[in-house]
């Protein structure tokens, strides 16, 4: 039976995709169909992971019109919601899908009130004893008092992120997985003052090993878009690193390909799979994901294909 995982995604919107055959910006475009549904890191994590057979229970700031656009939508697919609703309407995020490639208008996020920062903290404080697992998606909301959230006691928790800003103390407490891509995992060697000589052969070791002896992490995983996936660890104070390729694949949407990635991860994690078998997991549901138009698309059957292909073609980076 899967445990419950309480996913924070603090900063869901109304997405709105217009599909293009071609896309010059300064033209006049007919747009040949338009889509708008329920979306954000936290609601793309959820949906995938409950089609992988998870448990996710979201908690999310919701406002307003779009806000209630959201929770009706993920209400009728039977996603449980913890939601907090604010005053400023939820920001609506526009996409433009034109044969393959994605260019994104995202909105500001709403600016949250100090009461709406405590309404935030008593309730996660509701869910927190009988909570293991949590998942932290994306940014914050403007006004977020993360200081309420990093204040909290984390012992026997097993905490997830992916997210790269306002996060210093919450992975200084220690996490199971941080998830980046390569512009966060670049900005974070910067905020450590890590060197980042990316000639050098032994970039990867010498840089997720710095990271690693100065964090409390546990998995450290590295996406960039066609280069292979990255992760690493420390066994007993001994540095592990394995990549994969990433299969090729016609992109359909590749919107939330990085947020499927994790919730692969963390579904192959609750199932106690292995480090290596994690990335394979991951690296075939974000590729399954890419080709559908939408995340709850996800074929099933598709990622246990690529998943089969993809667990000989690990490979191990000394």
């Amino acid at each position: 039976m899967s445990r419950e995982i309480l996913v924070l995604g603090l900063n869901p919107a109304w997405q709105r995709v217009f599909f293009l055959d071609k896309f010059t910006p300064g033209e006049v475009h007919r747009i040949s169909k338009v889509k708008e549904y329920a979306s954000g890191k936290g609601i793309n994590c959820c949906r995938v992971l409950q089609l992988l057979g998870g448990s996710p229970r979201l908690m999310h700031f919701l406002g307003a019109g779009n806000g209630e656009k959201i929770f009706d939508e993920l209400s009728a697919c039977g996603i449980q919601q913890v939601p907090i609703w604010i005053h400023e309407n939820t920001r609506i995020c526009t996409t433009i899908a034109c044969n393959g490639d994605t260019t994104e208008l995202v909105e500001p996020s709403p600016t949250l009130a100090d009461s709406e920062n405590d309404d935030f903290t008593q309730t996660l404080n509701d869910y927190w004893d009988s909570t293991q697992y949590i998942a932290l998606c994306g940014t914050f909301p403007q006004g977020f008092d993360a200081k309420l959230f990093n204040e909290l006691d984390f012992s026997d928790k097993h905490i997830f992120v992916d997210a790269i800003d306002g996060i210093d103390d919450l992975l200084a407490k220690g996490v199971d997985l941080l998830k980046i891509n390569m512009l966060e995992y670049c900005k974070l060697l910067e905020r450590m003052g890590i060197p980042q000589v990316k000639s050098s052969p032994q970039f990867w070791k010498m840089t997720a090993t710095a990271v690693l002896e100065r964090l409390p992490i546990k998995n450290l995983v590295v996406t960039e878009e066609d280069a292979p996936v990255r992760a690493f660890r420390l066994m007993e104070k001994k540095f592990q690193g394995i990549q994969l390729q990433p299969p090729t694949i016609t992109v359909k949407n590749d919107i939330g390909a990085g947020d499927s990635f994790f919730a692969g991860w963390l579904y192959a994690f609750e199932q106690n799979l292995s480090f290596e078998s994690c990335l394979a997991k991951a690296t075939a549901v974000a590729s399954a994901r890419c080709e559908v138009e939408r995340p709850w698309n996800l074929s099933l059957e598709r990622v246990a294909e690529l998943e089969s292909d993809l667990s000989t073609k690990v490979e191990r980076l000394e």
